[in-house]
């Protein structure tokens, strides 16, 4: 089953952005920092320069890949700003759905009491952990993700697609604002300005904290155990890329740029694992990306980075401005 937290339609023509993925594999390799969650009061140990490292490779790649595509044919009449913007939308929405599911096989895998919904609290697990790196990339990154949750609910609306109150997730803009509230929540200062874009009421804001320390001192509290010692031996994570013809592009991409690899590596070196897990990317005629416990592995469907793109075309592009008539002079000519 596809979980709806990454269910996206399916379009070849967003084929060329495909580079953007490698952000989510750089975002992932900034090392144990990003596992770790303290509340807002406390003092973060120092990652050993591991998010900054991470961060500056990242921010260089961006600059590398937006300069290419903003010469390619398909943005033809684009700024580099605008080539950069789809390129985070779709980078920020594929780190949210791949860091979700990782939030899943942590709660089966290591035995975490979840009190709630299941599906709320690794939400909460994608968001801190995304704003641990703390920098403006990884804010403009996280920011997108919740983005694209406004813009599903926006296609969801004009798509006239019913809204499914039993579903095991919340709604799209539900989530959306859940994304925000941690934002806040994290640093009220910083991200004001993305309330007030969002309308979010003040009074909400302010209740916000709370919402960001609970998930961040509980992601910790009960990953503590499983930090893996510098004595301890590493686990072994395979990962594979099933062969595609009909996505034979993405599936060249992700593997030059090892995404699951990096996404492994970390996972071996941040945590002991009681029993094997692995990664996969292949075809799943759906778009969508889950942790399937039968098999005990991580599936991202190739379909998956296809749509980001689609739904950023479709519904992220501001309006354009309406040509103005050409106004009517107030002499008029003779007919003869």
């Amino acid at each position: 089953m596809t979980r709806r937290a990454a269910a996206r339609a399916i379009t070849p023509r967003n084929a060329k952005l495909l580079p953007c993925a490698l952000l989510v594999a750089l975002t992932m390799s900034a090392g144990p920092a990003l596992a770790q969650t303290t509340p807002p009061a406390a003092t973060p140990a120092a990652p050993a320069q591991a998010a900054p490292k991470a961060s500056g490779e990242l921010e260089a790649k961006l600059d590398q890949v937006v300069k290419e595509y903003a010469k390619d044919p398909q943005f033809k009449g684009h700024t580099e700003q605008q080539v950069r913007d789809r390129i985070e939308f779709v980078a920020g929405n594929v780190i949210f759905a791949t860091v979700h599911e990782v939030g899943h096989m942590l709660v089966a895998e290591m035995g975490i009491p979840v009190l709630g919904k299941e599906e709320d609290a690794v939400d909460a697990f994608a968001v801190v952990t995304g704003l641990k790196l703390g920098d403006a990339l990884s804010d403009r990154i996280l920011t997108q993700s919740a983005r694209g949750w406004f813009l599903s609910d926006k296609r969801n609306q004009k798509q006239k697609i019913k809204m499914v109150f039993y579903d095991e997730h919340g709604l799209d803009r539900q989530r959306a604002y859940n994304i925000v509230c941690l934002m806040v929540g994290g640093n009220p200062e910083k991200f004001s300005k993305l309330a007030e874009m969002t309308k979010m009421p003040e009074e909400r804001q302010g209740t916000c904290q709370g919402d960001f320390s609970n998930a961040s001192w509980s992601w910790n509290k009960v990953l503590e155990p499983h930090i893996r010692k510098p004595d301890q031996p590493k686990a072994d994570i395979p990962v594979v890329y099933s062969p595609t013809k009909k996505y034979a592009v993405y599936e060249k991409g992700f593997r030059e740029i090892r995404l699951l690899e990096v996404l492994a590596e970390h996972l071996s070196d941040r945590f002991v694992w009681r029993k094997p897990v692995s990664m996969v990317m292949e075809e799943c005629n759906e778009p969508g990306a889950r942790w399937d416990l039968s098999d005990r592995k991580i599936h991202v469907c190739y379909e998956l980075a296809a749509d980001f793109g689609a739904m950023y075309r479709d519904y992220g592009h501001e309006p354009k401005a309406k040509k103005q008539k050409p106004q009517k002079t107030a002499a008029k000519k003779n007919k003869n």
